[in-house]
């Protein structure tokens, strides 16, 4: 059974994945140069990611327990 996962965690992955094929699409396919509006918008969602991931961490006890 899967368990729930971190609402920051699932944003920050979702986001990221979205945006880097957004970004593909639009240099790629649509030849647009978009870098300037993406390079504001990736570091929103990696703060997210960062956000959940250490939530996760704190929550199954740290990476080492000594």
């Amino acid at each position: 059974m899967m368990k729930k996962l971190n609402p920051f965690f699932v944003i920050g992955t979702i986001g990221m994945l979205l945006t880097a094929v957004l970004h593909i699409v639009f240099a790629l396919v649509l030849k647009l140069s978009a870098t300037a509006g993406f390079l504001s918008v990736y570091p929103v969602f990696m703060a997210f990611l960062l956000i959940g991931f250490a939530q996760l961490i704190k929550l199954r006890g740290g990476a080492s327990s000594r």
